[in-house]
């Protein structure tokens, strides 16, 4: 055999398993898991919630629409203010919750938005429970996200 029907074969072969292998996973949304048994998330709409479209690309990519998005950071803010700042202080450093901006995450799945989602939404430990149990948006947890990772990062 020659050596140039080998090349068509591996190609064909590397083809193949571009195609049928490597393309499936990379296009499969992304998995959210519970931080506390790594259960998957059931991330069905809220009563009356409509899933914008930042939410329906976050849940295929992972990546948050709302960063950088002076709007969005803005809304962002005030949900905090509303729901996380009790726990968590105005500067995100912590007080009854773990600091959100300086240190070693209590989850470290927290480090990348995806696994700051999975909290707000289902929960964790101590007296961080479900966001989405208590009528909080998936969207607006983008934008809480998003203003999080916008406050200044303590050294």
């Amino acid at each position: 055999m020659s050596i140039e029907p080998r090349r068509q074969t591996i190609s064909r072969s590397l083809l193949f398993a571009a195609v049928f292998c490597v393309l499936p996973a990379a296009l499969q949304a992304v998995e959210f898991r519970h931080a506390l048994d790594n259960s998957a998330l059931d991330l069905k709409p809220v009563p009356g919630e409509e899933l914008t479209q930042a939410v329906k690309t976050f849940q295929e990519t992972g990546a948050n629409a709302y960063t950088g998005d002076e709007p969005a950071l803005a809304q962002g803010k005030d949900l905090y203010t509303k729901n996380c700042l009790v726990c968590h202080t105005r500067s995100g450093s912590g007080g009854m919750g773990p600091s959100l901006v300086s240190g070693e995450p209590l989850y470290p799945r927290v480090k990348t938005d995806v696994g700051m989602f999975e909290i707000i939404h289902s929960g964790a430990s101590g007296a961080m429970r479900s966001f989405a149990k208590r009528g909080m948006t998936q969207d607006e947890m983008l934008k809480i996200i998003a203003y999080v990772r916008s406050i200044k990062k303590e050294p």
